[in-house]
Order: structure tokens, then C-alpha cells, then sequence
């Protein structure tokens, strides 16, 4: 080798290492994005719209959206994250509770359970309806609520009927079990203990998922109310403005096409007469139709009026 062509050898030597110097090392290796982390959920006299039919009335609720994936929970994907319930009170009415058994529990071709129809009445759970099998038999039942163990929610049944007939005796007769008549598949949420029903409130409500354990559950009027946790939750800081609100704290959410880091965000209820009734569907046709206000601290506070309040545009005329 002869004496330039040493020259030029140690040259481009000596910028390469100088370029590579020069390259800083986040760009040499990519750094790994931190997992999403959970976000902080408060909600005080809240009517949630599950469904357009399926209403979770929320008296009080304190836990975290916990992301499903890498990504933050996102309030237009229902997937993206579950509630995880630390403490609070929830109920569903008659209403909500018959279009949950028979729109999203007791359904397909294969379904046990057909006609379903629920009445709180007394402190009590009344049922009627028909078993699914050769021929349609028709049941009614009548017991109370507790809350089991492992937090889930038995229906004891006291009295069950059948053609007139004790269940017991008619099954007696047909030489059938209990189990045989009302066997659900899995991941529908409902299993059977002998006459009882049990009811895993994490499984029958459709997304987003609810995660917690309940502690007491009781027939209080027309709605079967939910306790989750020891008591009454303790309050998120700083303070809400408004008895009916949610509010989210800390973490990463996502909605819309806005993405919120150490998140401070409050929904406020613009009527604070009744409860705040909220679509988790239709959330963005309420900010629409209400109003925000940034804060000093960089949080967002926003205004809005009930679902079921919003004017709906008048059908065009017909030309």
C-alpha cells in the first residue's frame, strides 16, 4: 500500500468515527415506549348508557380505565381499556335488567332461557319465563339477592314453579336435574348452584368491562343496587365543581382525535337537577353540543347537557 493511499485509509477512518459520533444514541437505538399506564376515574351520580337499552346508574364510583393493549384507554374503542372498580354504588333498574338477560345473556339458538321477564318487587327478584327444550316449558320463580364470596351476585330462589307444579317435583317426574334445564356456555356470565342463580356482573355488561369485587348487593325499590368495595369512595383531588360529573386523572386518554397526557379532564352535568345522563356511544354529540373551559393548572373542564336532552335535528321536508 502506498503512502496516499494510507492517507486516505486513516482519513475515511477517522470520519466515520466521527459521524458516528455525531449520531445520538436515540437514533443509533431506538428507545422502547413506556407501557400505558391506567388512569385515575371518578363518577358521581352518573346514568351510563351500556347500551341504547342497558342503563348502569352510577350513584358513586371511584377506580381506574386500565388499558387492555399498548396503547391508552381510548373513549371511542370500548375494547381499549376496563373499568377496574376500587369502591362505589351502582344500580340497574327493571328495565335495564330484562334487556341485559334477553339481549346479551340469553342469546342464540342455544340459549336455556327464553321470554325472560324480571320484577323487583319487595325485596325480591320475580322471574318468569320458558326453558328452551323440546317443548317449551314454562317457569316462574321468586327469591332474594346476596353477594357471594368471590363477589358475584346469587339469586336465591325460594319458590319455583313450573305448570302449576314445584320444579323439584315436575323434574321429578320428567327425571331431569337442574342443571340439565339451565346450562349456559361459558363467558356468558350466569351459571347455576342447585335453584340459584349466580351472576358475574364483570361478564354479563357488555364493554367496556367492569373489574371489581362486590360486597353487598340489595332489591331497593325497582333497581337492584351494587356495593363495590368496603364503603363510599374517597373523593379524587382537586375537587369537582358539580355534584354530577366524571372525572379522569393522571395517565394518557384518548378521544376523538385528542390525545390528553397527566390527564385533568371533568365532564360536568349543565343540569345538576336529575342525574347526568350519559352515552358512552354518543359522547362526542354531547361535547358537541356543549362547551369547555381550559384551566390555569392546563386541565379542561367541560360542559354538557344530558344525552337524552339533546334536540335532535327535525326531519327534512318532503320535497
Amino acid at each position: 500500500m502506498n503512502r496516499t493511499s494510507r492517507i486516505g485509509l486513516v482519513a475515511g477512518a477517522v470520519l466515520t468515527a466521527g459521524a458516528f459520533a455525531r449520531i445520538p444514541a436515540t437514533q443509533a437505538r431506538p428507545a422502547r415506549r413506556a407501557p400505558a399506564t391506567a388512569v385515575e376515574v371518578e363518577m358521581v351520580n352518573v346514568d351510563l348508557h351500556m347500551t341504547p337499552h342497558v342503563t348502569l346508574r352510577v350513584r358513586n364510583l371511584r377506580g381506574r380505565f386500565v388499558p387492555t393493549g399498548k396503547g391508552p384507554p381510548n373513549l371511542d374503542d370500548n375494547d381499549s381499556y376496563v373499568v377496574q372498580v376500587d369502591a362505589g354504588e351502582v344500580a340497574l333498574d327493571e328495565a335495564s335488567l330484562n334487556a341485559l338477560m334477553n339481549e346479551h345473556v340469553f342469546v342464540g339458538h342455544d340459549a336455556p332461557v327464553k321470554d325472560l321477564q324480571i320484577t323487583l318487587e319487595d325485596g325480591l327478584v320475580k322471574q318468569k319465563g320458558k326453558l328452551d327444550k323440546a317443548v317449551d316449558i314454562p317457569f316462574k320463580t321468586k327469591g332474594t339477592v346476596e353477594a357471594t364470596a368471590d363477589g358475584k351476585i346469587r339469586i336465591h330462589a325460594k319458590a319455583i314453579k313450573s305448570l302449576g307444579l314445584p320444579v323439584k317435583g315436575l323434574m321429578k317426574v320428567l327425571g331431569i336435574e337442574m342443571d340439565d334445564m339451565l346450562k349456559m356456555e361459558a363467558g356468558h356470565g350466569v351459571t347455576v348452584d342447585d335453584n340459584d342463580f349466580i351472576i358475574d356482573p364483570t361478564e354479563v355488561l357488555p364493554p367496556p368491562k367492569l373489574r371489581g369485587k362486590i360486597s353487598a348487593v340489595r332489591i331497593e325499590g325497582d333497581e337492584m343496587v351494587q356495593t363495590f368495595g368496603s364503603g363510599p369512595p374517597g373523593r379524587l383531588k382537586p375537587p369537582a365543581v358539580s355534584k354530577n360529573h366524571i372525572y379522569w386523572r393522571g395517565g394518557t386518554l384518548r378521544f376523538g382525535k385528542l390525545t390528553m397526557r397527566a390527564t385533568d379532564l371533568e365532564l360536568i352535568d349543565r343540569d345538576p337537577s336529575d342525574p347526568f345522563d350519559f352515552s358512552v356511544a354518543h359522547y362526542n354529540d354531547m361535547l358537541v353540543a356543549g362547551y369547555a373551559k381550559n384551566l390555569p393548572r392546563l386541565g379542561l373542564r367541560t360542559y354538557m347537557p344530558d344525552y337524552n336532552d339533546i334536540k335532535r335535528p327535525a326531519p327534512a321536508p318532503l320535497k
